[in-house]
């Protein structure tokens, strides 16, 4: 049995770790490596990869499995989809692939770990998040081109814009990291110069798409995130609005709008809208699978709206 300030030392590297630590480790607070291999002989430890282990009292969980393989790489970080995940990009929640990047060196394959190689990386695009070294927000929007949908991509740039991440800041990124080829730095900056993204940043990906089918028909442009001056002296932004005829779409999530408490506010809003002269149509995502519909919905209430203006 092992005891002393060594094992305690041990024990806190993992605790910090998810419970994983390497071999390294283990030496580098004192103890040797045949120690290590005793602790897994008698199953106090378990070898995750070569020189990766985890205590087996602690919890296997997505994170613990993605600390394991950044660990196991050497110089290597979580990215791509498991970097967006560990963000909290709207689009990736928990778990995603277990996703690095190798920098340099080799890394011993799994079939369960999709590794990625990046050369000549720049201290600025790492950093920590729950002790898990991974790209930072805008490397990782830079290169989730590579393993997604250009949709997801927007998805998540609109979330990190939102959260008040600098544009300037991302564009610098993935202009300074671009490459040619699979690289997916093409697919955030064909984003960010797409004409159709200018204006403010919607809500959520239901008031992109939703923006989406409308610019695509012949219709008036909508201005996203609009602000109304209230008659009570507070304001309000309605999703997608037609300011010309005061007519506007909020669309209706249950992230945003369910509840009593949300739907209280939303009646009290929509009437002090309609003291302003404004009227509301919520959209449902069932609704929205069908773009005919919406852009007739659109249609059909800017024709009676601005008769009624004319």
């Amino acid at each position: 049995m092992i005891l002393g300030e060594n094992w305690t030392a041990l024990s806190e590297v993992a605790s910090a770790q998810h419970g994983v630590f390497t071999g390294q480790q283990a030496v580098n607070v004192g103890l040797s490596r045949g120690i290590v291999g005793r602790l897994v002989q008698r199953g106090a430890a378990e070898r995750l990869h070569p020189g990766v282990f985890r205590f087996a009292g602690a919890p296997h969980t997505w994170r613990s499995r993605l600390m394991a393989a950044t660990l196991a790489g050497g110089e290597s970080h979580a990215s791509h989809r498991a970097a967006a995940c560990l963000h909290q990009l709207d689009g990736f929640d928990e778990p995603q692939p277990i996703e690095v990047t190798v920098t340099r060196g080799r890394y011993p394959t799994r079939g369960d770990i999709v590794v990625h190689r990046w050369t000549g990386p720049d201290p600025q695009d790492y950093t920590h998040v729950d002790s898990i070294a991974t790209s930072g927000v805008a490397s990782t929007l830079a290169r989730l081109g590579a393993v997604v949908p250009r949709s997801q991509v927007e998805q998540a740039l609109d979330d990190a814009l939102r959260r008040g991440y600098s544009l300037k800041w991302i564009e610098q990124t993935v202009e300074r990291l671009h490459r040619p080829g699979p690289s997916g730095t093409g697919v955030l900056l064909r984003l960010l110069r797409d004409p159709g993204r200018l204006g403010a940043t919607p809500d959520s990906i239901f008031e992109r798409m939703t923006a989406r089918i409308l610019d695509s028909a012949d219709l008036p442009p909508p201005a996203l995130q609009h602000p109304v001056r209230l008659p009570n002296g507070q304001s309000a932004r309605i999703d997608i609005a037609w300011p010309s005829v005061k007519w506007g779409i909020e669309c209706h999530s249950r992230k945003y709008h369910f509840g009593a408490a949300h739907t209280a506010a939303d009646h009290d809003r929509d009437h002090q809208l309609t003291m302003a002269g404004w009227q509301v149509t919520y959209l449902t995502w069932h609704q929205l699978q069908d773009s005919d519909y919406v852009v007739e919905l659109a249609r059909s209430m800017l024709d009676q709206r601005g008769r009624r203006s004319a």
